[in-house]
């Protein structure tokens, strides 16, 4: 079990807005998408805006757990905090710099024109020694789960011992137009410019960009230094679909053998879990794919499951939705409250379940699932309850 493992600080940015509690009052005020079309040009899509990004949420995390006083680490041994603040893709950049040729301990300003591609660990080296964290530092890729896989490593480094907090999460800035394109020739791009999770109309996403960061602790730690808990990280689990690079199995099969080894990790058995947040892309195919794995997993459950896609007022932040959504699931335990799916207004009759359409609600939350899926086939499940 995982039970050993605490989130003490939360750290977000994303087009909701700046900060924890900006992020949590759009979430829920939303009723429409929030994220549309953007029209960022490739200075703002790279390595520079992912330091920049990356840095808000992670010093935001660092306060909150008591941490970071805004110029250095309190009360705590370096050697002993990891660092996974994890890319999914390699980063466009103006500065040669970045791509190994350079200190990485401050982000580099433009040299010149030519467009470089910083490897993705550059991005958790810069985090790591902007904040002075000297343990286990690794960054993983996972696609659109890499949030999940980066806090899942996390926790993993501080079951075996070999730290005793870890900063974890995951960064996208807005995507390079190469990206962009990639995405357009596969034919996931909403043309309305709105994300519509479960609708019937769906059509695809809209691009988002962020970061979500948290500190994640061991129990005897937390409890050591006094530290107050935002939530308890109960089971996760791991896994891939190698069906195909672009879909999923038809049945939703995988996905729910994830999620089933993420509640036996923890402990929790289906009837536990009151709120998930869905991966929810819009895509016509992966909502319902993922429908049927909820229901293969939980049921006659899932008709109690209280499930929202907050990517309908997100947008999709491709390796930064797994922890960004993960933070809404701690949040939606504090607040008691279910964040809506605020753009569903004509539900799909073939993805049937109660996902929150445009108006979230009080509800009483106990355990909630949070879902990441990715292109190639990388599969998340992180469950968390109340400290």
């Amino acid at each position: 079990m995982s039970g050993c493992v605490i989130v003490t600080g939360l750290g977000v940015v994303s087009p909701l807005g700046q900060g924890v509690k900006e992020n949590w009052k759009n979430l829920i005020g939303a009723d429409r998408a929030s994220a549309r079309n953007d029209t960022r040009g490739p200075a703002h899509t790279g390595f520079e805006r992912a330091c920049e990004l990356s840095q808000l949420a992670a010093a935001e995390a660092l306060a909150d757990a008591g941490l970071w006083d805004g110029e250095s680490l309190q009360n705590i041994d370096p050697e002993r905090i990891g660092c996974t603040v994890s890319v999914s893709k390699p980063l466009a950049t103006s500065s040669p710099a970045v791509t190994g040729r350079g200190s990485m301990d401050s982000p580099p300003g433009s040299a010149g024109n030519d467009v470089c591609w910083a490897p993705p660990d550059t991005i958790n080296d810069f985090v790591a020694n902007r904040f002075g964290l000297r343990g286990e530092c690794r960054n993983v890729i996972a696609a659109c789960a890499t949030g999940a896989y980066a806090i899942a490593l996390g926790a993993s480094w501080i079951e075996q011992g070999l730290c005793d907090m870890v900063l974890a999460g995951s960064v996208e800035p807005y995507p390079h137009p190469l990206i962009q394109s990639g995405f357009k020739q596969m034919g996931v791009i909403s043309a309305e410019g709105v994300t519509r999770p479960f609708d019937l109309r769906r059509s695809g996403f809209t691009f988002g960009e962020g970061a979500g960061v948290m500190v994640l602790e061991s129990e005897v730690f937390a409890h050591r230094r006094l530290a107050s808990g935002r939530g308890r990280l109960t089971g996760w689990a791991l896994g891939s679909d190698s069906h195909s690079a672009v879909a999923f199995n038809s049945n939703g099969a995988h996905i729910a053998d994830v999620i089933g080894r993420a509640l036996d990790r923890g402990g929790l058995s289906a009837a536990d879990i009151d709120h998930v947040n869905a991966h929810g892309t819009g895509t016509r195919l992966n909502d319902w794919i993922e429908t049927q794995a909820l229901i293969k997993t939980f049921g006659s459950h899932a008709d109690r499951l209280m499930i929202s896609a907050t990517k309908a007022s997100t947008g999709h932040l491709l390796g930064a939705s797994g922890s960004v959504e993960f933070i809404f699931s701690v949040l939606a335990l504090k607040h008691q409250y279910i964040p809506p799916t605020a753009t569903l207004e004509v539900s799909d009759p073939d993805c049937r379940l109660d996902y929150t359409p445009k108006t979230g609600h009080p509800a009483a939350v106990r355990h909630a699932l949070s879902l990441s899926f990715g292109f190639g086939g990388p599969i998340g499940a992180l469950a968390v309850s109340a400290c």
